[in-house]
């Protein structure tokens, strides 16, 4: 059996096969070689591709060209052969080589390279819910994950102040990601927020929000954990309200006049609403506190609030 004929310059793009060509596909067609020659059949075909061109060297761009894997048997010399690529990413250039074996296997040389362009877009999901709470001090950003599965890599956030000609990209956040705090604002300033998905090719719809920062540290209502009874006995319920999200903890500590520790309280991220917190006059040793005057501190996101307790006998 003599070498095989090269699959040469009928290897086409998919121009001449739009009908079956889509976004993420390319239809490719030649003419199928002989066995010997122009005549019989060839054994198997191999088909590769890449985004780079092969710059003049075919037989390195091929060792490190991905295969398409099977491919259909040969037809009969001079035969119109189609093979249809599928998987590819949308609005990419593919580079395409062929080459055809026997049974032996003696393998062809290298056929032209088919250049074609996928065409088409893919369409990035929009994260949902995107919500925000601001202090003097920051603004945390909340959302919901958008599904996994999808072509999505994570998120892009931007900011863009009132006035600004431009919006700022503040970061970049991984595609589990659902919050983020902007420590960065400048109280009194009003912010729009964007936050976009994004992949390989490019960002997908951006949900967006209009956010005021309150013009100074008194906007923001200090934690103050209030007792009762006041003066406490045997026990105590300290009640104190958060006003907005964030992902900083709030700490309840009781402390006596010189400053000495005597119990923590709490030490948790609390949602926003009313909590109740009880003390049943225990130190953090386990011993019952004496009689006196204490001062209860609250380190919450939005800053210090201090009150006090009276315990009798």
């Amino acid at each position: 059996m003599g070498v095989l004929r090269t699959v040469g310059a009928a290897l086409l793009g998919a121009a001449l096969a739009p009908s079956i060509a889509g976004a993420d596909s390319v239809a490719l067609v030649w003419t199928a070689p002989g066995d010997d020659g122009n005549a019989g059949r060839a054994s198997s075909y191999e088909l590769r591709y890449s985004e780079n061109p092969t710059a003049g060297d075919t037989v390195s761009w091929w060792s490190s060209a991905a295969s398409i894997g099977t491919m259909q048997a040969p037809l009969n010399a001079g035969s119109r052969e189609s093979f249809i690529v599928t998987g590819l990413a949308p609005g990419k250039t593919y580079y395409f080589v062929i080459r055809a074996s026997d049974e032996i296997p003696n393998v062809s040389g290298y056929s032209n390279v088919a250049v074609k362009q996928t065409s088409g877009s893919v369409t990035l999901a929009t994260p949902a819910n995107f919500g925000a709470s601001a202090t003097s001090r920051a603004v945390l950003l909340t959302w919901d994950a958008v599904p996994a599965g999808g072509p999505e890599l994570g998120y892009r956030l931007y900011r863009q102040a009132s006035g600004d000609p431009a919006q700022t990209l503040l970061t970049t956040l991984a595609f589990s990601a659902t919050s983020w705090q902007d420590s960065t604002v400048t109280a009194g300033t009003r912010y729009d927020f964007r936050l976009a998905t994004y992949n390989d090719s490019g960002e997908g719809t951006p949900a967006t929000i209009n956010v005021r920062v309150p013009k100074n540290a008194s906007a923001d209502k200090k934690p103050v954990a209030h007792g009762y009874p006041n003066p406490a006995k045997t026990q105590v319920t300290f009640r104190l309200s958060v006003s907005a999200t964030s992902s900083e903890p709030t700490k309840v500590t009781v402390f006596d006049l010189t400053g000495h520790r005597i119990c923590q309280l709490l030490d948790e991220v609390l949602a926003p609403g009313e909590h109740a917190v009880p003390w049943s006059l225990h130190s953090d040793e386990g011993c019952k506190v004496a009689p006196g005057i204490y001062n209860v501190i609250v380190d919450g996101p939005s800053g210090r609030g201090v009150s006090r307790l009276a315990i009798v006998p």
